[in-house]
């Protein structure tokens, strides 16, 4: 699977028609039109579409913000649960921590933890799923 049929299927379950046709589409049919290039020329190329695709996702975000405060609370109920779980299984005060990281480096862990874990189901379950789009031969 290459980078543009990458980027193809993540914007069919990630972007709007209408952001795809005017953000990202364009980004591949130069990356299309300059396929014969190589090297670092190539490799713009593909951070153009990347970032084109980026672009739309952000698009997609802050053109609904009463669907991004839905988003942040449907994240926020994985938060208050695996936070409960770190509360309830971490160590009582007075004992020693036998961790190899220092208290801070563990609080800092166990918060990118919390905030991955509640993220992931949040995006996956969430984000609502775009209708295939059709191709010319479908018309």
């Amino acid at each position: 699977m290459s980078l543009v049929d990458t980027i193809i299927a993540l914007s069919e379950r990630w972007l709007s028609d209408r952001t795809f046709e005017f953000v990202v589409a364009p980004a591949i049919a130069d990356w299309q039109y300059d396929s014969e290039a190589t090297g670092m020329r190539r490799a713009r190329n593909s951070a153009a579409v990347v970032s084109a695709f980026l672009w739309g996702v952000y698009e997609e975000v802050v053109s609904d913000p009463a669907g991004l405060l839905t988003f942040a609370m449907i994240a926020l109920i994985p938060t208050c649960y695996y936070t409960m779980l770190i509360i309830v299984c971490a160590p009582v005060g007075g004992r020693p921590m036998s961790y190899p990281l220092s208290r801070t480096e563990l609080q800092i862990a166990l918060g990118l933890a919390v905030f991955i874990l509640s993220l992931t189901p949040a995006l996956v379950c969430y984000w609502p799923e775009r209708a295939p789009r059709r191709t010319t031969a479908d018309r």
